[in-house]
């Protein structure tokens, strides 16, 4: 049988609490392997969709295809995907090495291979020296590492991380990155997180869920091509006459400034694409006779994901 195009397959899935409707609609497409984000606001549905692929809630309405399986919880499934839930719990007074250990059995894996396994796993997210201790004595930010630690254990295809690095500090954090992207290289590794900057630099791909509605997917450049952030620095100060002609080009969404630099959002939905909005802003730079020092190019996904949920940039979140 040859393999999947996709790792998963989602089509016109819909999820109900009762009355509440929590997922609506959902048609994705996964490839094999990268690193693929899952964003959107609190109670958006990210966890009922990460709950239906793993298995723990019934599909109701639709279809989710894994692997080739024609459902989510199958026995054929078993050991070819890991799971890390937010906020995951292990045995306080029983030795972490133990319970891996018995997550290794349920996959198959025993004996000295097993041993091997737990221990080149701990490694990895830098808790070898408590594997033999109980998780009762492990921190917020280590729990988070075991967490990641056991959904790995199997060397499985799909990986499901929810927050993964929320709470680590920043070494952890960038360990934790690390081993993400080196399991993307093989297997397909779902993240869910609030923390975008981090996001952009590691995914490969995004899905942005808003009300229980998927309403963008793809790579992040194909999820914020039609609306790109720009920050500009000239060699003078920025004028108010500068503000009110570029704020004037067609292309120019908004334009704030600050002393020596403006923050340009240019929509790139036009016939002509973000080149020619960029040759224009550029021109009506020359035109003034301020060109620009440096132009670059700002947090996409952020700017993206801002205009897709309707949260005002400089609203806090709750």
């Amino acid at each position: 049988m040859s393999e999947p195009k996709h790792s998963i397959q989602i089509e016109n899935l819909e999820h109900r609490f009762g009355t509440k409707v929590a997922l609506s609609d959902i048609n994705w497409r996964l490839p094999q392997k990268g690193i693929v984000g899952l964003v959107g606001p609190n109670g958006a549905g990210k966890t009922t969709l990460f709950s239906l692929i793993a298995g723990f809630l019934r599909v109701q309405s639709g279809k989710i295809k894994i692997l080739g399986s024609s459902s989510p919880g199958q026995a054929s499934l078993a050991g070819r995907m890991g799971v890390m839930p937010q906020d995951a719990i292990f045995a306080k007074d029983i030795s972490i090495l133990d319970q891996l250990l018995y997550l290794l059995k349920l996959d198959g894996i025993t004996g000295a291979s097993a041993k091997s396994r737990a221990f080149e796993i701990m490694k990895r997210v830098g808790l070898e020296k408590e594997i033999h201790r109980g998780a009762s004595i492990l921190s917020h930010g280590m729990g988070k590492r075991l967490g990641v630690a056991q959904s790995l254990l199997g060397s499985p295809e799909i990986v499901l991380l929810d927050e993964p690095t929320a709470g680590l500090d920043p070494a952890n954090a960038r360990q934790i990155r690390e081993f993400m992207r080196e399991v993307g290289k093989t297997a397909l590794v779902i993240v869910s997180s609030h923390n975008l900057l981090e996001l952009q630099d590691l995914i490969d791909e995004v899905g942005v869920i808003v009300d229980g509605k998927l309403v963008a997917s793809g790579t992040v450049e194909e999820v914020t091509q039609r609306d790109r952030r720009f920050e500009v620095t000239f060699g003078v100060p920025v004028t108010p006459e500068m503000l009110v002609q570029i704020d004037q080009l067609d292309a120019v969404q908004s334009v704030n400034s600050d002393s020596y630099q403006m923050s340009i959002d240019l929509d790139a939905s036009g016939e002509t694409g973000l080149d020619q909005a960029l040759l224009t802003l550029q021109q009506k730079l020359v035109d003034l006779g301020t060109p620009a020092y440096e132009l670059r190019e700002g947090a996409s996904l952020e700017q993206a994901y801002m205009k897709l949920t309707s949260v005002p940039e400089n609203t806090p979140e709750e």
